[in-house]
């Protein structure tokens, strides 16, 4: 709830959802709105100290945002904004659930309210401008909030974070401090990320109690670039920058809510390298396969992807998101266990249209790109268990 760490650049929070496209920056005058709503809220006074990060914005007559916040049973908290020179009603509602629980009252530039929250919940805070045009900002001040609580699980969750990197980027250097915070049900956080230089990053989430399903993704140039697709509370992707790029990545509370903790690792090689080992650092029968494999179809083709797993049943399909690009050509190897009897691998192109399939009717598949990407981009690979049921694992090598 407190602000935490940074990743060689600012944490940005994307739990705002515009109804209109905002305001164009230049019309903005944040600092000077955000000036204001601190001296607004000194003045009102109750002991109550700000929890999370001021957020601004800039609304045009007739627009709404919205902001989710999560409230612990027992703390009472303030809600407050305050609206630039052109703002003339500006509106503040709060909401648990479908029903609204405190309001401004009528308040037209400084609207405020009052909520003692009697459960957790993730309420929405909604503000309007009735009436008028620009910026706005806005805070949550609580008392009684039992943030001993809150960072014992936001510790928890950097912990788990910190045992997952361990195995997962085991070769890696972490890049600046985690990221900690709380997210709501369907909720979003973006952080901005700069990757450095030309080196491959490994991306990790952990979520904490009361989080079932949180997702990541990662965007370049506005276009998502990769995603986790499996479900549960400690997504992972990879990624091999070009060279130094300014990144965006998005943490997605599908299922539950609570506290998350985010770390960003890069191999220590520069250049479009993968730290991955052929068949992962487990040992079991699906790593080794793949290892056998490799040796007998890979081509000497180094690994550039950590080895997707999944479990499927009869007919069951899976998909994997996986960056290729032009000029490089690939192996994609997969291995089942033995009950996995056909294990089907399908390549889509960044349409998401069909454009090969492995052609062996075995639980160990094997393709080439053939003919090898024209363009770099995101590419996608559908696992399907044609024959057979159970673990499988599928990893990628280029040249």
């Amino acid at each position: 709830m407190k602000s935490r760490f940074f990743i060689y650049a600012a944490f940005v929070s994307a739990l705002a959802t515009m109804v209109a496209a905002p305001l164009a920056a230049s019309e903005l005058s944040y600092d000077q709105v955000k000036s204001k709503l601190d001296k607004f809220a000194q003045d009102l006074g109750g002991d109550y100290v700000q929890i999370g990060k001021t957020k601004t914005g800039g609304l045009s007559e007739g627009q709404k945002t919205s902001f989710t916040q999560i409230l612990r049973a027992g703390a009472c908290y303030r809600f407050v904004a305050v609206g630039g020179k052109e703002a003339e009603d500006l509106d503040l509602r709060v909401f648990a659930g479908s029903k609204m629980v405190a309001s401004d009252g009528g308040s037209v530039l400084k609207p405020t309210a009052d909520y003692c929250a009697v459960s957790d919940v993730a309420s929405k805070v909604k503000i309007q401008m009735y009436k008028g045009k620009g910026p706005f900002a806005f805070a949550v001040y609580a008392k009684g909030t039992g943030d001993s609580d809150v960072s014992s699980r936001e510790a928890a969750a950097l912990l788990d974070l910190k045992e997952l990197a361990l195995e997962a980027a085991s070769g890696m250097e972490q890049i600046g401090e985690p990221v900690c915070g709380l997210l709501g049900h369907r909720n979003t956080e973006v952080l901005d990320v700069l990757l450095d230089r030309a080196r491959c990053f490994k991306f990790i989430a952990a979520g904490g109690e009361g989080v079932q399903d949180l997702s990541l993704s990662l965007v370049v140039d506005g276009q998502e670039v990769i995603s986790d697709r499996l479900s549960g509370k400690t997504p992972m992707i990879q990624w091999c920058s070009p060279g130094r790029v300014h990144t965006k990545v998005k943490l997605t509370m599908y299922g539950g809510h609570g506290p998350y903790a985010f770390g960003l690792y890069g191999s220590k090689k520069t250049g479009n390298l993968s730290p991955e080992k052929v068949g992962g650092a487990e040992s079991d029968f699906i790593a080794n396969r793949i290892r056998q494999l490799h040796a007998q179809y890979g081509k000497g083709r180094a690994a550039v992807s950590a080895v997707f797993r999944g479990n499927l049943s009869t007919n069951g399909e899976q998909v994997f998101d996986v960056k290729l690009s032009a000029g490089h050509c690939y192996t994609i190897i997969g291995a089942g266990n033995p009950s996995a009897r056909d294990i089907d691998l399908i390549l889509l192109n960044r349409t998401k249209m069909e454009i090969q399939r492995d052609k062996t009717r075995n639980g160990f598949p094997t393709m080439d790109t053939k003919p090898c990407p024209k363009f770099t981009g995101t590419y996608t690979i559908k696992v399907k268990m044609k024959r057979g049921s159970g673990q499988f694992g599928m990893q990628v090598f280029s040249d």
